[in-house]
């Protein structure tokens, strides 16, 4: 299990939760002003444009989330894990190796297989 145990550092929530949500508000502010400013073709494009940003940074501010949960959850609740890697480790390798949406519902199934008969070493 220790393999695949990083140490979670400062600069990764920077990284992955803080500057995101930066962003989130920016393309916020920038979609009112496409919605707002922009005519004909050029506000479509700028709205697809805001939308695949919008993409990534979920992606990102997801993998932020669980890098939080893990900084601050009590370890008494993160060592209950039945499985290897973590099921939280196991979020964030799915959603890198998937994208947003599979790896966000494969981590969600994999919560859900932690009982009683289930563990082992599981990889996405």
């Amino acid at each position: 299990m220790a393999r695949y145990i990083r140490e979670i550092r400062v600069k990764d929530l920077y990284l992955y939760f803080l500057l995101p949500l930066l962003i989130l508000l920016l393309l916020g502010a920038a979609l009112t002003l496409a919605i707002i400013f922009a005519e004909g073709i050029l506000k479509y494009v700028f709205i697809a444009a805001i939308a695949v940003a919008l993409y990534f940074d979920l992606k990102y501010l997801l993998i932020g989330s669980v890098l939080m949960y893990k900084a601050f959850a009590p370890m008494e609740v993160r060592d209950r894990c039945r499985f290897e890697p973590s099921c939280s480790t196991y979020m964030i390798m799915a959603v890198r190796k998937y994208g947003l949406f599979r790896g966000l519902f494969k981590g969600i199934r994999r919560i859900t297989r932690c009982r009683e008969p289930n563990g082992g070493i599981d990889l996405p």
